[in-house]
């Protein structure tokens, strides 16, 4: 039987990701903010243009159904790009960070809230099921796109125990190398 080991600060970063629910929670608040978005401005447009009746091919994609797909996607890219979460996100205290700890890059958002949302949309929404069984929370979305969702507050808290420890590793070094050069004197 293997035991995986974990640092310090890995052990923090699994502790601080979201939780299934919360994600969920996040989604359907976002969902909210789009229905209303398309119920205020994109049909109202859209009747006043005469386009709400027309669709290309077959009924379902009709033209309000393009449009509010449309402002879907720019909504969730835009928002995540720049400012690592959208309203729902913000209400909950999430939001998505890189792997690499670096500002998220574009590619990494069009991996995740475009190519990942439509296979997860596509295969009936099962695979955001994946957060329930992965150590760090992550669904397969977040695996194409090297991120991770994490709870604000406590990401807060991991960084900020991260830098004292690291602090007073520092410090403890710097100790350990006075003394070894006090004895050397002496």
């Amino acid at each position: 039987m293997t035991t995986e080991t974990h640092t310090h600060d890995e052990k923090m970063v699994i502790m601080s990701t979201a939780n299934f629910a919360t994600r969920v929670v996040s989604y359907l608040i976002d969902i909210a903010v789009i229905w209303g978005l398309s119920q205020i401005v994109v049909y109202p447009f859209l009747n006043a243009l005469n386009l709400s009746e027309g669709y290309l091919f077959v009924p379902y994609l009709s033209t309000e159904n393009i449009v509010s797909a449309v402002l879907m996607v720019i909504y969730f890219v835009l928002m995540t790009y720049y400012l690592n979460q959208t309203l729902g996100k913000m209400v909950t205290g999430i939001k998505v960070k890189s792997e690499t700890g670096g500002k998220l890059t574009w590619s990494q958002v069009i991996y995740r809230e475009i190519i990942g949302r439509f296979i997860n949309n596509s295969l009936f929404y099962l695979p955001y099921l994946a957060v329930l069984f992965t150590e760090r929370r992550t669904g397969i979305h977040d695996y194409f796109a090297d991120t991770f969702v994490v709870n604000e507050k406590f990401d807060t808290y991991r960084e900020e125990i991260s830098k004292e420890i690291s602090s007073s590793e520092e410090k403890l070094d710097n100790l350990k190398i006075s003394q070894e050069s006090s004895t050397t004197n002496i």
